[in-house]
């Protein structure tokens, strides 16, 4: 049995032709506030107001500043702007530098195994022709393993 699941469930419905229901609520206010100022208003006054009000209906209705509508982006500011907010720097230590220095080899230790300029290049003729080689080599330890280092 199959069943459909609701897909684009953060889209909204559209009511009135493409527009949402909350834009749409957002025009109907914006024409509503117009419609008094230029009824209760002298014409001046009335077009200073729809200087503020167009632009902020259209923005309330079409603008998405980085995916956000414009209402939820100027809640997010106020309450962004009215709340406490505590800042923490804690100093850093101060950077020591160290100095390097060379330890001298006591008697007892082992001396360092080096490898011979002629088995870097059959090794390496090995890795280049993927072919076998005559001699086998096999180390003692691994170079990353810190095991035998005390």
């Amino acid at each position: 049995m199959q069943f459909s699941v609701p897909q684009f469930i953060d889209v909204e419905d559209k009511i009135v032709g493409p527009f949402t229901g909350k834009q749409t609520m957002y025009l109907l206010a914006g024409g509503g506030v117009l419609l008094i100022a230029f009824t209760a208003l002298a014409t001046m006054f009335a077009m200073f107001v729809a200087m503020i009000v167009i632009p902020l209906t259209l923005g309330f209705v079409f603008y998405k500043p980085r995916g956000i509508s414009l209402a939820k982006y100027i809640a997010n500011f106020v309450e962004f702007a009215t709340t406490d907010h505590l800042y923490l720097w804690r100093r850093e230590p101060d950077i020591v530098v160290y100095k390097a220095v060379q330890k001298k080899q006591s008697s007892n230790e082992e001396p360092v195994k080096s490898v011979s300029r002629s088995r870097i290049r059959d090794l390496a003729n090995l890795l280049d022709t993927s072919a076998a080689v005559d001699m086998l080599y096999e180390a003692e330890t691994r170079p990353d393993d810190e095991s035998h280092r005390e």
